[in-house]
């Protein structure tokens, strides 16, 4: 039979390695945490193609913001990765920025996988399901993410921040879910994306 091996379609058995593959690495290199993480991602009903396909209107909007950048405030965050149910630890933290300006509504702002292996094309994007529920939980005083203001000496610079980040954007860098770990040029996750990028005032 064409295209098949054993039960399944050729197609679905390659991704049955890959993802048996990564969850053995994450198991011995990142603990059960980091596995239960992955799990989540691999269950999740999560369409990357439309991250990739919105990251022009990201870009748009950020340019907007600079025209008038010292109006805005910029602050990064932590949370719990992936789920609230997920334990918080170095492998399952995902960093965000929240941007805000007087009198409007505030924008998240993260960078993202677009597939479900451990590597795959990485695309920044604007108020996710996740980062918004969470801030806004956060805010009213509930704070089942552990959502966390990342310290930092002075204040974000909102101008370099975002041309930072625009950077990033024409680099063609990977999102590669190990990255704090395994430091790889081109290759980041949500957290190394957010430190790289992040410039405070001087």
């Amino acid at each position: 039979m064409t295209g098949q091996s054993g039960c399944f379609p050729k197609s679905i058995t390659v991704k049955i390695i890959t993802a048996g593959t990564v969850l053995f690495h994450i198991a011995v290199s990142a603990g059960c945490s980091s596995l239960q993480a992955y799990m989540y991602v691999l269950a999740a009903d999560y369409d990357g193609n439309a991250v990739l396909k919105k990251e022009g209107e990201v870009k748009k909007l950020l340019l907007n913001i600079l025209g008038n950048a010292g109006e805005y405030r910029m602050k990064a965050y932590t949370r719990t990765a992936i789920s609230f149910k997920v334990k918080k630890t170095a492998l399952t933290t995902h960093s965000f920025y929240v941007i805000t300006r007087a009198g409007e509504t505030y924008q998240t702002l993260s960078f993202s996988a677009t597939g479900k292996g451990a590597v795959s094309e990485g695309a920044w994007t604007i108020n996710t399901d996740t980062d918004v529920s969470s801030y806004g939980e956060y805010l009213n005083g509930e704070n089942r993410w552990r959502v966390e203001e990342i310290p930092i000496e002075r204040e974000i610079d909102t101008l370099k921040t975002l041309l930072n980040v625009l950077e990033k954007m024409t680099s063609n860098t990977t999102y590669y879910f190990m990255a704090k770990v395994n430091a790889h040029d081109k290759r980041d996750n949500c957290n190394t994306a957010l430190l790289e990028t992040l410039a405070e005032t001087q």
